[in-house]
């Protein structure tokens, strides 16, 4: 790390002290934008430590142990503000979730799983490992990072869709803030959509993957999708992100044979264009 991330350099040393220190711990990987080696001075620390354990359920206690001491261990070093802790079950995947704010402006976001759930290679490309024991666990296979199915892909173009056409009844109403925040959530579809079109890596995080894979590939028009609290700019900015989401859609769905959902577009776009009535 460059002398300008001296403070992560630190926390990541720490990390590894707390790894190397702990029997149950297997592994540590540190990935983002730190592991891509593309980091500042305001990067957080984005990292996975693994337990030797059964993954999923089975082996929740042990993960619950290594992520309570890794608290402890934090807290005693005084330089911890406050933490954030989280926990998720979806289906045979267990997660502990730590993040801690530390004084000097550093902040770590960990992921504390079992070792056969540490996502490693094409499914994790931008993660390095800073440690790692000898212990073989049989690995889940994940997909690629790059991997976007077909369903997914309509989905967030029905979504899409659906965000517009509910902009426009917020905007009937006269609710400014649940109209843009409607036409926010159409544009984070058109981020995943735009990733998944130009091979993006984790093309579900939107707009951090479309900067990360190439800042200066934009959609054409998504400029003209932003707005205030004013309901011509919104009325504008909704018109504007029919074209951007047309475009991107087709754009994922070349890239992935997806079938796209073209009734609800087609609806949506002609109640947008013609300013249709509410029928009694």
């Amino acid at each position: 790390m460059p002398a300008e991330l001296h403070r992560q350099r630190r926390a990541v040393a720490d990390l590894l002290g707390f790894c190397e220190a702990s029997a149950a711990v297997t592994s540590l990987s540190v990935g983002c934008s730190l592991g891509r080696g593309a980091g500042d001075a305001l990067s957080d620390v984005d990292a996975a430590i693994g337990v030797g354990t059964a993954h999923g359920a089975a082996g929740a206690s042990r993960v619950r142990e290594v992520e309570e001491s890794l608290v402890r261990h934090l807290e005693d070093l005084g330089t911890v503000v406050d933490v954030l802790r989280q926990e998720s079950l979806t289906g045979d995947f267990f997660i502990r979730r730590l993040f801690a704010q530390l004084e000097d402006r550093v902040q770590l976001d960990l992921a504390v799983i079992a070792e056969a759930e540490v996502r490693r290679g094409g499914s994790a490309p931008d993660f390095v490992p800073v440690y790692r024991t000898r212990e073989q666990v049989e690995a889940v296979a994940f997909p690629s990072a790059h991997e976007v199915g077909e369903d997914r892909v309509h989905d967030w173009a029905f979504l899409g869709w659906r965000a517009l056409l509910d902009t426009d009844k917020y905007l009937r109403r006269d609710s400014l803030w649940e109209a843009h925040d409607r036409l926010h959530e159409a544009r984070q579809h058109v981020w995943a959509l735009w990733a998944t079109a130009h091979g993006a890596a984790y093309p579900w995080h939107g707009l951090s993957q479309v900067l990360d894979h190439d800042p200066s590939s934009l959609p054409a028009g998504i400029e003209a999708t932003v707005a205030g609290l004013d309901a011509g700019e919104l009325r504008r900015a909704v018109l504007a992100c029919v074209p951007v989401l047309d475009d991107v859609s087709e754009a994922a769905a070349r890239r992935t044979s997806a079938r796209l959902p073209t009734a609800m577009a087609d609806y949506v776009r002609d109640v947008l264009a013609a300013g249709r009535s509410l029928r009694p």
